[in-house]
């Protein structure tokens, strides 16, 4: 038996989440939310705890609940190289993932298809489903023709359950290798028949840099061929003003947008549009919400380049800022919680055709956050079960911890369950 499987032998059947104001994401009100294993059972304003099994009743009174975050662009296997091996981004940790709330994410290799591969963002994506989370992957890297697991990207959507499409391809940057428009229709292509044939989205996530070409060449790919837009999933759109207004153009046509949580103003970066302005402008231009998803970037690395092409600064992507984002947009830019919190739940959701997620709703996964008055992040289930509480981490990654206190998947490191088997429930905070 394997530790995963022996320590959720040890968790109840049920758990009783109650007194939250629930947002799945549309607002439900206050409700009781029941747990059973690692979905969602019930749904109700009352619910009384089984009575002839076991059940962790947790009190989320004051608390509200949201779905949990899915990030679709996360270097899981690291990232970056630009200006040297030094400069390899490391793997991401569990711990990092669930503290920030997210708990589904889309690997991604960029820059790097050489030292890194499409069968080691696998691995790493089968690992982090191992500690506890759901994974998918994108196959293939920024290169034309991309790296792959089988011989092409249309056998590795069909044959390899994780991968949901291809990317992160780019396009308009420096770092690419420049694919014609032949080239972006014919990937585009294979993906989408492999979609077919697997009954996934098949899409082809694209990487925009900052070339002032910007989203010229999908436009191009669109208009040489009768691939609809939303089989193309452009990322990084707040890079630049110019580049969101191609956004707007892509989304008049039917596209989705992509944007990205870690492009934010700082001192060497003076022309990106933070991403919850840039959210509140795609509106005001007419966008639909449901045309907006956000991701985070997490683990990449965030080079920035001169004029001339030369690397003047780098600093590495972070997971924690899809949630601080979301937060701007409720408490800055006015967007009511339901709207901002589906950018990065049920939209990605429904673009990726990502089954039982994003929503809470019974038969869907139990993915959820539960945030304070003030947003912050309390508490966080991952398919049942609770991975952060009180805003620190409970379920820690396999080397997490190596030489620090007990290791992943003994009684120590997990969750302190009390269980009801009829009497009057024990509740937590």
């Amino acid at each position: 038996m394997s530790t995963s499987e022996a320590s959720s032998k040890k968790h109840p059947h049920f758990t009783l989440l109650t007194g939250a104001e629930v947002y799945a994401p549309e607002p439900l009100g206050r409700r009781d939310v029941l747990l059973f294993g690692k979905s969602v059972a019930h749904i109700a304003e009352h619910i009384e705890p089984p009575s002839s099994l076991p059940t962790a009743v947790v009190d989320l009174s004051g608390l509200i609940l949201f779905p949990g975050l899915i990030d679709q662009h996360v270097h899981i296997a690291g990232g970056g190289g630009e200006g040297g091996f030094q400069n390899r981004t490391p793997e991401v940790a569990l711990s990092h993932l669930t503290t920030a709330g997210v708990t589904t994410v889309v690997g991604v290799l960029g820059t790097d298809g050489t030292t890194r591969t499409v069968s080691g963002l696998l691995a790493k994506a089968r690992a982090l489903e191992a500690e506890g989370i759901s994974t998918y992957i994108y196959s293939g890297a920024y290169q034309v023709p991309t790296r792959t697991i089988t011989d092409n990207p249309r056998s590795d959507i069909v044959l390899i359950d994780k991968v949901i499409g291809v990317g992160e391809i780019a396009i308009s940057d420096q770092r690419s290798t420049h694919p014609t428009v032949h080239d972006l229709i014919y990937l585009a292509s294979e993906a989408r028949v492999g979609g077919m044939l697997a009954g996934k989205a098949g899409v082809v996530h694209l990487h925009i840099g900052d070339d002032p070409s910007g989203l010229k060449p999908l436009f191009e790919a669109l208009d040489q061929s009768y691939l609809p837009p939303t089989q193309f999933t452009p990322t990084h759109l707040n890079r630049r003003p110019e580049l969101l207004n191609d956004a707007v153009e892509f989304a008049s046509r039917g596209g989705v947008v992509d944007i990205t949580s870690g492009i934010r103003p700082e001192a060497h970066d003076k022309v990106s549009v933070k991403p919850s302005k840039a959210v509140a402008e795609l509106l005001g231009e007419g966008v639909r919400i449901e045309q907006i998803t956000m991701s985070s970037d997490s683990n990449g690395s965030s080079p920035i380049f001169d004029d001339k092409g030369h690397l003047v600064a780098m600093s590495i992507g972070s997971a924690t800022t899809l949630w601080e984002e979301i937060r701007d947009m409720i408490e800055k830019e006015g967007l009511a919680p339901e709207q901002a919190v589906s950018l990065s739940t049920a939209h990605v959701a429904r673009v990726l055709r990502l089954q039982g997620k994003g929503r809470i709703r019974p038969g869907y996964d139990a993915d959820l956050i539960a945030v304070d008055s003030g947003l912050n992040i309390a508490h966080v289930f991952a398919r049942g079960r609770q991975m952060v509480r009180n805003g620190q981490p409970i379920v820690w990654g396999t080397f997490e911890r190596a030489g620090q206190g007990p290791p992943h998947g003994t009684p120590e490191a997990q969750p302190d369950i009390r269980r009801h088997h009829g009497e009057s429930p024990i509740r937590r905070p």
